[in-house]
């Protein structure tokens, strides 16, 4: 099926599918967060909220039956026709222990859409397109984020919050009518699941244990950042429109461009140099926040902030996303690359759900200068594998 279907099939795949990631992430991390800081809801209540992101850390325990049952088609589709339904029952209901299940339900739902999709990705994408598939995710997941807590943000200001979920319900409902047109892809998995022999297996790799510590750290700061940035903007003083405006225009048009400087420079130079100078790039450009926090400065600096994490974050990811894809075994692609996932995930949310704590008693600026920092050890074991990483099929097709 890879052979027959054209660059411009599989990329316009990747694109509604990787935007069908990104809304219901953006949904839980940053729209959920602004309704209810709107509704004066306590930092630390919405810091802990974050736990519901373990779905997406925990994914590898069930990651195996999207290998093994089915096809990656069905399971695309039903996971997101079940976003589509919880995303419209949260239109309905009032703020309370009802409305947090059904954020629990969209996360759990969310979290196996990407299992299908990181696989059906992994195994039909050709070597050659590793580099524009990737930029494409990037961008398509990057603008999904935008729409979920900047548009939708927008939305709500002008009709209401119903509206606003009810608007992202029917995006899911488009996208699952689309997911049921995509090929039949299915892993070629004929042995029993086994999650942890799996993780055995891809451990024998060389320096796979200092690999395994990059993935965990090297989206730690920016995971961490997103928690309270918008929390941020609400208790500077701004309303849901500028919020949305900044986070959907400029958000949107930085971190595509970021997205794209990034995919050239994996092609360019290779994926070592992208992961360290990306990387470095990633990291410093929390520092805007930091300041912005510290100094206490006009309007303008904290848009300027604003726009440098974004393009920082799209730097970074496209050089991230290429190093996931490219140590993982085709034929484990959903069970490798959930457990890879939930990795660097499962530190992100360990932070995310201590943000608020952290940003309510030790202040904002202490905050965002300690994101700075948590994105400094993953460059520092960079050189380490610098072998290893250059021998990986992504290097092969990036030079």
């Amino acid at each position: 099926m890879t052979r027959s279907r054209t660059p411009f099939l599989i990329g316009s795949a990747a694109a509604v599918l990787y935007f069908s990631e990104g809304l219901p992430y953006g949904i839980v991390k940053d729209l959920v967060p602004l309704y209810l800081r709107v509704h004066g809801i306590d930092l630390t209540k919405i810091g802990i909220l974050n736990a519901v992101a373990f779905a997406w850390t925990l994914k590898f325990l069930w990651s195996p039956l999207v290998d093994t049952f089915g096809t990656y088609r069905r399971w695309i589709g039903a996971a997101v026709a079940a976003i589509a339904l919880t995303l419209g029952a949260a239109a309905a209901v009032p703020i309370g222990p009802l409305f947090y299940a059904l954020v629990a339900l969209l996360a759990l739902a969310s979290a196996t859409q990407d299992i299908a999709v990181d696989a059906f990705t992994i195994r039909t994408t050709p070597d050659t397109l590793l580099g524009p598939i990737n930029s494409i995710r990037v961008t398509a997941y990057r603008v999904a984020l935008m729409v979920g807590g900047g548009v939708l943000a927008w939305v709500a200001q002008h009709s209401g919050w119903r509206a606003a979920y009810g608007a992202a319900a029917l995006l899911a409902a488009l996208v699952a009518a689309f997911a049921f047109t995509l090929p039949e892809e299915r892993g070629v998995r004929s042995e029993r699941p086994r999650i942890f022999a799996d993780l055995a297996h891809w451990m024998k790799r060389p320096h796979a244990g200092t690999l395994l510590a990059i993935v965990f750290l090297y989206r730690l700061g920016e995971l961490t950042i997103v928690a309270m940035a918008r929390i941020f903007w609400v208790d500077r003083g701004y309303t849901l429109q500028e919020i949305g405006t900044v986070t959907s225009v400029a958000g949107v048009i930085v971190s595509v461009a970021g997205a794209v400087a990034g995919g050239a420079f994996v092609a360019r130079f290779g994926l070592w140099r992208a992961l360290l100078w990306l990387g470095i790039a990633q990291t410093m450009s929390n520092v805007g926040y930091a300041l912005v926090a510290t100094c206490n400065a006009g309007r303008w600096s904290i848009w300027a902030a604003a726009v440098v994490e974004n393009f920082g974050y799209g730097l970074g990811i496209a050089a991230f996303l290429a190093f996931l894809m490219s140590i993982c075994d085709r034929d484990r692609a959903a069970t490798e690359y959930a457990l890879l996932s939930a990795a660097y995930g499962l530190t992100g949310t360990i932070m995310a759900s201590a943000s608020g704590y952290i940003a309510k008693h030790a202040g904002y600026p202490a905050f965002f200068w300690l994101t700075v920092l948590l994105g400094i050890p993953a460059l520092l074991l960079l050189p380490t594998v610098r072998g290893e990483v250059e021998g990986l099929r992504g290097h092969e097709v990036t030079r």
